[in-house]
């Protein structure tokens, strides 16, 4: 009989530490909904349910329950109620009005302060850049080809806001590497005003940029420091002169013994030269996991230009190719001046932003450059780019 009461209070005993084992579990059942990042760059949205202090069971929207490590988690995010879907899931808005990506645009960035840690890379056709967040405030990043040249530095400061209009500071320096034996170098420096929030802004940019090229840098030519051209084959242009005046024509104006010096005007190319720089650029929301994000650039530089004005050369002698007739004519010309114009080049680049993961995007635009070189020649060409950006 004892032995009876023995096992029947065993039983109780065990029967209730059952029961109050299975209550203390689900007393652990945390209502909130939440981001597990883990360190191998997976993502988790879903309810903790458990929670040991070496591991979490968590209850995952798509794939049931899971036990994860503590020490493989990088962070555990609360996801705010109103960006949770009927259904559990997270909505697609939650990728864009989060993370570093909002902090910037296809090639520029706007005045929205980045959190410390959310580092980021930016993989472009042509090369990477890279990016740190310093503090709450700052960050620092390297730009650069894949063959590590052209290499820039690139810095960036939000002031802090209570209102929907942000401003930061900006600065790129930069140097050609090993192209053109480093002697080219440059810089943008600016300044940034943003108006709204991260899933729907517009910035304006104002500053400063400036380049050197060096004396390897071949493009040096300005203009003619006279112009004429030779009239043959019934062509006709202004300053035309006979064709069989060319020989006593060029060395009445340069001298029998001349170098290219003194035909061409030339840039010096050890010359800093600054362009004032201003943008625009902005970014909105289409459709469920896509952005439409627009930049646009203009570089407004101080360049010289050669000036022509009307040069006669009264009762010029010269001879036919065979110096068997003689003539005397009065021969107008351009005698070049140089002043100093502002040349244009503006960057358009319309593009998309595709979210698929809150740690990574894509982007592609469909970029056009303008530019006015110092001659006046207006050139302009499209300039399609894709990039990948990457939170790590």
């Amino acid at each position: 009989m004892k032995k009876i009461l023995f096992l029947l209070a065993l039983i109780f005993t065990f029967g209730t530490s059952v029961s109050l084992a299975q209550t203390d579990s689900s007393s652990t059942f945390d209502s909130t909904f939440y981001l597990v990042k883990k360190t191998d760059g997976g993502e988790f949205y879903g309810f903790i349910l458990s929670d040991d202090g070496r591991e979490i069971l968590l209850k995952t929207v798509n794939i049931g329950k899971i036990y994860i490590s503590k020490s493989d988690i990088e962070s555990i995010t609360v996801i705010e109620t109103e960006k949770v879907n009927s259904d559990g899931t997270v909505k697609y808005e939650d990728y864009r009005a989060t993370g570093p990506f909002t902090t910037r645009y296809y090639f520029t960035t706007n005045a929205l302060p980045i959190e410390k840690g959310e580092n980021y890379a930016m993989i472009h056709l042509y090369g990477p850049e890279v990016h740190f967040a310093v503090n709450d405030n700052f960050s620092i990043g390297v730009m650069a080809t894949w063959i590590a040249s052209p290499i820039a530095l690139a810095a960036k400061y939000s002031f802090d806001s209570e209102t929907d209009v942000h401003y930061s500071l900006g600065t790129i320096v930069g140097s050609s590497g090993y192209l053109l034996n480093a002697q080219a170098f440059g810089g943008l420096h600016w300044a940034t005003v943003t108006k709204g929030d991260r899933e729907k802004n517009i910035s304006f940019s104002a500053g400063v940029a400036y380049a050197r090229m060096g004396e390897n840098f071949g493009d040096t030519y300005i203009g003619e420091k006279y112009l004429y051209r030779y009239s043959y084959y019934g062509s006709e242009s202004q300053y035309e002169v006979p064709y069989d005046a060319h020989d006593e024509l060029r060395n009445a104006i340069y001298g029998t013994s001349y170098s290219s010096s003194d035909q061409y005007f030339y840039k010096d190319a050890n010359k800093i030269n600054p362009s004032g720089v201003i943008g625009i650029a902005g970014i909105a929301p289409v459709g469920k996991k896509a952005s439409f994000i627009f930049d646009a650039m203009a570089f407004i530089r101080k360049a010289p230009t050669v000036s022509y004005t009307d040069t006669t050369l009264y009762n010029f002698q010269y001879s036919n190719y065979n110096n068997t007739q003689s003539f005397t004519e009065d021969l107008t010309i351009g005698k070049g001046s140089l002043e100093t114009g502002f040349k244009p080049t503006i960057i358009l680049m319309p593009g998309m932003r595709f979210n698929n993961k809150r740690n990574r995007s894509f982007q592609v635009a469909l970029s056009g450059v303008v530019y006015v070189n110092d001659q006046g020649n207006v050139t302009a060409f499209p300039a399609p780019m894709v990039s990948w950006l990457r939170q790590f």
